[in-house]
């Protein structure tokens, strides 16, 4: 079995919306388009999916954002899920290591993501790919 990797389409809300809904996002194909056409219109995101057998198994977003404090840009992942069959087969790394790569064109200075407090085994996943907890993140709805 060959998993490939490729940019979303307008044509894969639906298994991104269930992808989303895995992670603990619960969404639709309806409530993820504008979210897609966004971000293949714009030169700062990037959406991957892992497909195998024409099934998208694994999803990573992710960000260019500006650094006010040094000048820099930082790739921030927003989200990585793998469909729950297909973990511990290396797919997470491999979708980081192709957001590595999108960083590294964009001459970004790093890579960000959060993960809740929950996930424990992310936390294990993140640092031993070389992530450190450097911050604490704080957020209010509004």
């Amino acid at each position: 079995m060959t998993v490939t990797f490729r940019q979303a389409t307008e044509a894969d809300t639906e298994p991104i919306a269930s992808l989303l809904t895995e992670l603990g996002y619960a969404s639709t194909a309806a409530d993820v388009v504008d979210r897609v056409q966004r971000s293949l219109h714009s030169g700062t995101s990037l959406i991957l999916l892992a497909e195998l057998e024409n099934d998208v198994i694994g999803l990573i977003a992710a960000e260019l954002v500006p650094y006010f404090p040094n000048g820099s840009t930082v790739c921030r992942v927003t989200a990585l899920v793998v469909a729950s069959q297909h973990r511990g087969r290396g797919l997470g790394e491999k979708l980081l290591a192709h957001a590595t790569d999108f960083a590294r064109e964009h001459s970004c200075s790093g890579i960000e993501l959060t993960s809740a407090h929950h996930r424990l085994d992310a936390h294990r996943f993140y640092e031993r790919l070389g992530f450190s907890r450097t911050s604490l993140r704080f957020f209010r709805s509004l």
